[in-house]
This record gives structure tokens, C-alpha cells and sequence, in this order.
């Protein structure tokens, strides 16, 4: 596997975690359709929730809130509607948030070591 997908599943195991601590119910991991994959699909309370999570090893690059344009967005918001005709739940109130995960960059992406640090949560983003 690639350094780089090692390190999106770390960021998504690191949010998943966090969101679980939160009082989400994390109902799906790496939602794939034909037209997308939604990383995480939570309830919170009475929402469903699309959460895009994007990790990095450092700011280099610059931060990971940057790599979610108005496309990107759009896209999420898509399958989310998907899901949720997938599954019945159209009346559903949803929403979707954006998890922004730092790993320290010395951390071994291999190792299993991740030093975490910093996670960031925007809520109902359009």
C-alpha cells in the first residue's frame, strides 16, 4: 500500500475514533458507489452525517481543510443524497462535516507509530 493511502487510513481511524468520542454512530467506513467513496457516514443525534476526512503529514502541502474545494464539496453532498436513497432515508436531516487530521511528519507510516498533532472539526459545511 502506498504512504499516502496508509496515511488517509490512519487520518480516518484517528476521526473515527474522535467522532465516536463525540456521541457520533459511525454507520459506514469507505462508502463506495460507482460515482464516489464517502470516508465515513456517522449519525449524530437525528442527522446523518457525510464526513470528508483529510489528513496530512504536515502543512507543506498546506493544511488539509485547503484540499476540500467547492467541487470536492459538491461531490460529497451527492453522495450523500445516494446514500440516502440507497437506504430509504431521504427525510433524514443530514449534513456534512470536513475532519482535518496533522500527523507528525517524523512519525513511521509503516511503524503503526502516528504521532497526532492536531484534529480539526468543521460541522455543515456547504
Amino acid at each position: 500500500m502506498r504512504t499516502k493511502d496508509i496515511t488517509g487510513q490512519v487520518g480516518e481511524d484517528i476521526a473515527a475514533e474522535y467522532l465516536g468520542a463525540q456521541g457520533h454512530q459511525i454507520l459506514e467506513r469507505r462508502w463506495r458507489t460507482a460515482r464516489g467513496e464517502l470516508d465515513l457516514i456517522t449519525r449524530d443525534g437525528e442527522q446523518l452525517v457525510a464526513v470528508e476526512v483529510k489528513t496530512r503529514r504536515g502543512t507543506g502541502y498546506g493544511h488539509p481543510f485547503e484540499a476540500v474545494n467547492q467541487v470536492k464539496l459538491a461531490r460529497v453532498h451527492r453522495l450523500l443524497l445516494d446514500y440516502c436513497a440507497q437506504m430509504h432515508c431521504l427525510h433524514t436531516p443530514r449534513r456534512v462535516d470536513v475532519v482535518a487530521v496533522l500527523l507528525s511528519s517524523s512519525s513511521a507510516p509503516h511503524a503503526g507509530e502516528h504521532l497526532l498533532r492536531g484534529l480539526e472539526h468543521l460541522k455543515d459545511v456547504h
